[in-house]
């Protein structure tokens, strides 16, 4: 499938560098930066994609469309939403078949950080994993272009958004694939989440920069899946968690009801946030399609198991009954992008979090 999202030439210098360069004594994770053009506050927006990259025979590049392969290779983009195109602005490559724990050489949060907060203020970052049954141009074009349609300046003039574009089956029907494949999106989401720890514990940084960040991550559908593997791969190599977050949301989650219990993947998550919220609709049809489909129930539709045991940094949001006809003609499941309600609900989440912020100083 061809790619209708525009893209800027690569000098060729960089497309050497790109595709040959490897160096004689590799660190854990290496870094690749490019050129980068003026970020504009209203028509631009970051993400990164684990998808292989596809040079053209004009030098243009897009990313494959089809992909649900684990690559160790995040690249970092800009999208400009005026004129519809991509920009690369930096590559990270893990060599290790582990999670990344090394230096990172050159991270580009830092880079995002002085654009976002620096030159134009913006002190709110939410992250945002989405779900499966998407390819490319859907994760980037057309779900950008929705979500600034949903929530326009009243969330962008705030908010630096950054999606994670990641390679995902991108067939409704092939659910249990997507379940599979999550893991291979699991490896390569350890790569940002790495350099964003790295970020966020810079002290020495800090101590000459305004550190008064907000950090969300979203996961929606199948992401909380990707995130379920990530959590339960990293507690397996011993890999000490951060607590860099704010606020972690699950939406539509397909995770197991009980994944908050002692011994599961979600169990320590306090270590790594402030506070979890999970939205639960009970209207929503695909994850009942999938809960009698492979006799197990999901976190979405049926909540966590023994909710009144849970500790009480974890929220559990009912939104059932602000399920509109337009959000079921989504199946009940595409809601985020659909309810108002739920969209004044999340702006004042943001604004709690620079409150608390500014309290805790």
């Amino acid at each position: 499938m061809k790619s209708f999202i525009k893209t800027k030439r690569i000098p060729l210098f960089s497309l050497i560098v790109l595709l040959f360069v490897v160096e004689t004594v590799q660190a854990q994770i290496e870094t690749t930066s490019f050129n980068q053009s003026e970020f504009s506050k209203d028509e631009s927006v970051y993400f990164f994609t684990n998808r292989p990259i596809v040079v053209k025979k004009d030098n243009s590049f897009t990313f494959k469309n089809s992909s649900t392969k684990q690559t160790n290779t995040l690249y970092f983009c800009t999208y400009n939403f005026k004129t519809d195109s991509i920009e690369l602005n930096f590559r990270a490559i893990n060599f290790s078949d582990k999670y990344p724990t090394g230096k990172v050489k050159n991270n580009f949060l830092y880079d995002m950080y002085k654009r976002r907060r620096i030159d134009q203020g913006i002190k709110n970052f939410y992250f945002v994993v989405g779900g499966y049954g998407k390819t490319f141009d859907k994760q980037v074009h057309s779900y950008m272009q929705r979500l600034k349609g949903r929530y326009g300046k009243s969330l962008f003039g705030k908010v630096a958004i950054v999606t994670f574009a990641w390679g995902t089956e991108e067939d409704v029907y092939q659910y249990y694939n997507a379940v599979r494949k999550s893991k291979n999106g699991a490896a390569d989401f350890a790569i940002f989440e790495h350099m964003l720890e790295e970020f966020v514990s810079d002290t020495t940084f800090f101590k000459t920069h305004p550190n008064d960040l907000t950090i969300d991550i979203l996961f929606s559908s199948m992401g909380n899946n990707l995130f379920k593997e990530y959590m339960e791969r990293r507690k397996a190599q011993n890999i000490p968690l951060k607590k860099v977050y704010n606020r972690i949301l699950f939406f539509g989650s397909v995770a197991p009801r009980n994944s908050f219990e002692k011994g599961k993947a979600f169990y320590d998550l306090n270590q790594m946030t402030d506070t979890v919220d999970v939205y639960v609709n009970s209207k929503d049809i695909l994850l009942k399609m999938s809960s009698l489909a492979h006799l197990k129930s999901r976190m979405g539709n049926k909540g966590p198991k023994n909710p009144e045991k849970l500790p009480g940094y974890i929220n559990i949001i009912d939104v059932t009954n602000l399920i509109t006809k337009e959000d079921m003609a989504k199946m009940g499941h595409d809601y985020l992008l659909t309810n108002p309600v739920l969209q004044d609900q999340i702006l004042t989440n943001i604004e709690a979090n620079v409150e608390s912020k500014k309290k805790k100083k």
